[in-house]
């Protein structure tokens, strides 16, 4: 039988391929309600393993920096970052440069955080501490 044929004798509600099309896309068909309580209990499962996955992210590209800076690949005698990253982890020189991009990024997200509440450039501050920033560092025109 076709995917969405429908069965002799069966009514048709107008609705193609209803009990397949969810499984056509991996996804389980649909299950009975949940309770407040335990959809409540899911999303916080979910919401620790993502915590846990940006944790683990954050190490592997303070790792990946820290090696990169390191040039550990010449005295493991690849012949580049390129080789190192393809032979011991399965990854492209791309994707090493995206995690080295994460790690610069989180770097610079924790110093802004951990630089305290000093002056700011942007409008933020007060007006007379503004005007002095502009005059200063005058825009171009």
């Amino acid at each position: 039988m076709l995917p969405h044929a429908v069965p002799a004798g069966a009514e048709d509600d107008g609705v193609v391929g209803e009990d397949t099309e969810d499984q056509e896309h991996g996804v389980e068909p649909a299950r009975p309600p949940l309770t407040a309580a335990r959809a409540r209990e899911m999303t916080a499962g979910l919401r620790e393993a993502m915590d846990d996955v940006r944790r683990s992210v954050a190490v592997l590209a303070a790792r990946v920096r820290d090696a990169h800076a390191a040039r550990v690949w010449l005295p493991l005698e690849h012949s580049s970052w390129e080789s190192y990253c393809r032979a011991g982890f399965g990854i492209s020189r791309a994707q090493a440069y995206r995690l080295l991009d994460v790690a610069r990024a989180l770097a610079a997200i924790h110093d802004a955080v951990t630089a305290g509440p000093g002056l700011s450039r942007t409008r933020d501050t007060d007006p007379g501490t503004a005007a002095a920033l502009d005059s200063a560092c005058p825009s171009a025109p």
